[in-house]
């Protein structure tokens, strides 16, 4: 059990790095400024050519809308999806393991017999 609160914590430490050094280092591969990029200029262009004629320039939830893309790209990552699969992988590895299966590939070609 202590392991994989290990590897949880290593998962949750090694991505909020990630995330950290993402959010403090700009770079054209950076996918926070890209996202950040992409959505001010669907704004804009929302805002020059609306699709809805009376709608407010900030919509209702437009604040809530900025909270989920930010949380659905960057932040269920380090919540929960990035730590709790590492344990998983590697619980379901020990499991197979038990079982006698060391190897996941389905066809192991070097195992079969050699017909001539």
């Amino acid at each position: 059990m202590e392991r994989y609160l290990q590897i949880l914590t290593d998962g949750y430490r090694t991505y909020a790095q990630y995330l950290l050094d993402t959010i403090l280092h700009p770079s054209w591969d950076n996918i926070f400024y890209w996202l950040l990029t992409v959505s001010a200029f669907f704004l804009i262009l929302e805002w020059l050519a609306p699709w809805r004629k009376d709608q407010p320039k900030f919509r209702q939830d437009f604040w809530l809308d900025f909270f989920y893309m930010f949380f659905n790209f960057f932040l269920f990552s380090l919540v929960g999806y990035a730590a709790i699969s590492d344990v998983v992988v590697v619980a379901f590895n020990d499991l197979l393991a038990q079982i006698g299966i060391r190897n996941l590939v389905a066809l192991e070609i070097r195992s079969w017999p050699v017909w001539a």
